[in-house]
């Protein structure tokens, strides 16, 4: 049974205090210390004394006395230690809240930058590894909240910040890893912009792309009536329920390249301000006011009731009640030029599809269904793709009809001098 228990390492050390007679027996100060859990403490100890049965027995020796001056009353240890640490103590004097704030503000945790003055006449300033500046902004727009909550959004790479100057943006903020990157900006001269220079390291740390490019912007989310939009056609755009980012960058694209005048979001479709739909759109943000989380209820602001409503949808299924009161048509079957008013293209998204919602607003609006034809057993096409077909079939009707106009127009002002 020894023999069994005593192969057990883990047990080894207080079975040779148990049951050995040529070793003294552990007093209970001991006994704590060889713990089981406290085996690691002693394995790389030497014993000092190692006392046989003779030694024991014999009178000279004193084993309490031993054991007491090696190992003494922890209380006593313990009193003594805070004594000394108590002597040592320096009592700081007491400092209200104001005060531990502006200290706190006067210490710097991590080294200042470095300014340097460009030849272009652009000051920037040369960033540490450890510096903070970066990775703050980094944290104001890690999410849909916390762009709302500070009015900022993130732009990287040359393109998009390119196309936000030229749209007339102004950045709050411009971080860049080489000085050639900066140069390629189109900034105004002459404007007071924050500019700083980073390890190209730190940008690829906090970056989602694997191959980040050397140039980030921070800039204000352009409000709808700083948008500046030009050669456009009486066309709305509202998604209901398009929560992918690369379908939403692309009907932001495709909404900008035809013209049209709003891009109305129901609530639930996806932060048309996050970086993937920024870098699907390709810039596409900054030629289309896009209005955000619109409820049903509020609809009626965007959607007059003279405006003609069709929805992009290609199930012939009957999953709603609305749908079987609204006419079924082909995309290029339709006449979407209206007398006067606005035309309003739903589209929804692929996962989700139309709501209940979108139906009751089309039949309200005596509007249709309309749907692309598809060869080789394709079902459907992504939101982005078949709005552009739908977008572009409508903007090929209102140039078609406004060169049909110019001659009529032309002739009866020709008629209307030579009756004058």
């Amino acid at each position: 049974m020894f023999k069994k228990l005593f192969s057990k390492p883990i047990f080894r050390l207080s079975v040779v205090i148990l049951v050995n007679e040529n070793i003294l027996r552990a007093t209970p100060a001991i006994a704590k210390e060889l713990k089981p859990r406290n085996f690691a403490r002693w394995t790389a100890r030497k014993p000092s004394k190692v006392f046989t049965s003779d030694e024991r027995s014999s009178a000279d020796v004193d084993t309490d006395e031993f054991f007491k001056s090696e190992f003494g009353n922890k209380e006593s240890q313990e009193t003594g230690s805070s004594k000394h640490h108590k002597a040592d103590v320096v009592e700081e004097p007491d400092i209200g809240p104001k005060k531990a704030a502006e200290r706190v503000k006067e210490k710097r945790i991590y080294p200042q930058g470095k300014h340097v003055h460009s030849s272009e006449g652009f000051d920037y300033i040369v960033l540490e590894e450890h510096d903070f500046t970066f990775s703050k902004m980094m944290t104001h727009v890690g999410n849909r909240n916390m762009r709302r909550k500070h009015d900022l959004i993130m732009l990287e790479g040359k393109r998009l910040n390119n196309d936000a100057l030229q749209a007339g943006l102004t950045p709050k903020k411009i971080f860049f890893t080489q000085k050639n990157y900066l140069d390629e900006l189109n900034l105004p001269p002459g404007t007071k912009i924050l500019l700083y220079k980073l390890p190209y390291k730190t940008v690829k740390l906090w970056s989602k792309l694997d191959v980040p490019p050397g140039i980030i912007g921070f800039y204000g989310i352009p409000k709808e009536e700083e948008i500046n939009t030009s050669d456009t056609i009486p066309v709305k755009i509202l998604c209901d329920n398009v929560r992918d980012p690369g379908n939403m960058g692309s009907i932001i694209r495709v909404a900008a390249g035809v013209g049209c005048t709003q891009l109305i979001l129901m609530k639930g479709c996806t932060d048309p301000w996050d970086s993937k739909v920024l870098r699907a759109a390709a810039g596409g943000h900054f030629h289309i006011p896009i209005v955000m989380d619109v409820t049903w209820k509020e609809r009626q602001e965007f959607v007059h009731p003279s405006d003609r409503v069709y929805l992009a949808d290609g199930n012939t299924e009957q999953k709603h009640p609305s749908v079987g009161k609204l006419p079924h048509h082909l995309y290029y079957d339709v006449d979407y030029v209206p007398p006067s008013s606005s035309v309003v293209v739903v589209i929804g998204g692929e996962t989700e599809g139309l709501s209940y919602d979108a139906f009751t607003l089309a039949a309200r609006h005596n509007g249709s269904r309309v749907s692309i034809p598809l060869s080789n057993c394709v079902e459907s096409l992504n939101s982005g793709c078949a709005l552009s077909v739908i977008l572009f079939e409508i903007k090929k009707q209102f140039l078609s009809g406004a060169r049909r106009s110019e001659p009529e127009e032309l002739e009866k002002s020709k008629t209307s001098r030579s009756n004058g």
